[in-house]
């Protein structure tokens, strides 16, 4: 009988652990800002401004992988090792860089999916000239740390500015697992630089929303953000992943049509006048995960991209075609200047 008692209070303590990660997991709206500081080395001496942009993929999307959510087998990469190998392949590229500013989406800490790697610390570690604010969209609360997950939006600046301000996105109406609300937001970086007032965003839009209807509202707040900047006389470009197809794309791939449930167009004419969309058309920017990757086999198009108000001059804009091993998505370089 002792015995009995002793697994109904195991059971009802478990009960009980469980119900509080799923109130307070789910209860927790607030985005939560870990912000490292180091003294601002400056932007490049000249009046141009180097932006690069990265979905890390938490390291855990490389060529291996496939995911479940888009129609694949794994939740987790195959091991901890191959979570590694993407991560000291995403500090080789980062360290191969000479950027002013960097955005990256699906930054992590170590947790469930990607087995126990801290990305964000490579990261770290990789740009430590920089100064840096990690912003999770996506995390658990009461979970121990290789059970946890803590994902989100990074910007990475040697610029003299201030941490970004955090700007909230609609979010989608539905859950993660039941028990987990992504707290869909922009990080907002402010800055001078040769004269002239910048205003650089961080974005990650919804993906698996129903008809793209969050990605439209998401949208909407961004580009009404991105004009009442312009209209205060600061250049502005917005970059991330976007979650739609930016442009046209015909790359190689035998793909079911299945595959692409998620894709829908960016909506170029809802672009206020004079504001474009750079990328760099000859380099795919994401795979789909429904399988591991193989060249020419998964489906590539273009989905991270920048988006740059009427007086920025886009210098140039090139992709790094990285065969998609180490990221599921691909970075692109930008050279920006305010135009005269």
């Amino acid at each position: 009988m002792k015995v009995l008692w002793i697994a109904l209070i195991v059971v009802a303590l478990l009960v009980a652990y469980v119900a509080a990660v799923w109130i307070v997991t789910l209860s927790d709206s607030k985005v939560r800002a870990d912000v490292s500081a180091v003294p601002a080395t400056g932007a490049a001496s000249d009046d141009t401004l180097k932006i690069m942009i990265w979905n890390a993929g938490y390291a855990g999307l490389g060529a291996e992988s496939d995911f479940k959510a888009d129609g694949g087998d794994m939740l987790l990469p195959p091991s901890k090792a191959v979570v590694e190998k993407n991560l000291a392949g995403i500090e080789r590229v980062l360290g191969e860089q000479d950027a002013d500013v960097f955005l990256f989406q699906e930054l992590a800490r170590g947790g469930l999916l990607n087995r126990g790697v801290d990305v964000q610390a490579g990261v770290r570690k990789a740009l430590a000239g920089y100064s840096s604010q990690f912003t999770p969209d996506v995390k658990t609360r009461l979970l121990p740390g290789r059970l946890s997950l803590k994902h989100g939006l990074g910007v990475f600046w040697r610029v003299d500015a201030d941490a970004p301000k955090i700007v909230r996105l609609p979010d989608e109406p539905g859950t993660i697992m039941g028990f987990i609300k992504r707290r869909y937001h922009m990080q907002v970086l402010e800055f001078e630089h040769a004269g002239q007032p910048w205003t650089v965003v961080d974005v990650h839009l919804s993906a698996f929303d129903e008809g793209a209807n969050t990605r439209m509202k998401q949208l909407e707040q961004v580009i009404a953000l991105a004009e009442e900047k312009y209209a205060a006389g600061r250049a502005v470009a917005i970059g991330g992943d976007w979650n739609m197809r930016l442009t046209p794309t015909d790359f190689a791939s035998t793909s079911d049509e299945s595959a692409l449930f998620w894709i829908h167009d960016f909506p170029r004419d809802e672009l206020p006048e004079g504001w474009q969309m750079a990328v760099d058309p000859s380099v795919p920017t994401v795979r789909t995960n429904e399988r591991p990757y193989a060249r020419d086999e998964n489906y590539r198009t273009i989905i991270d991209g920048l988006l740059v108000s009427p007086n920025v001059e886009v210098v140039s804009a090139a992709g790094l075609d990285l065969d998609f091993q180490i990221t599921d998505h691909q970075p692109v370089r930008y050279t920006l200047r305010v135009k005269p």
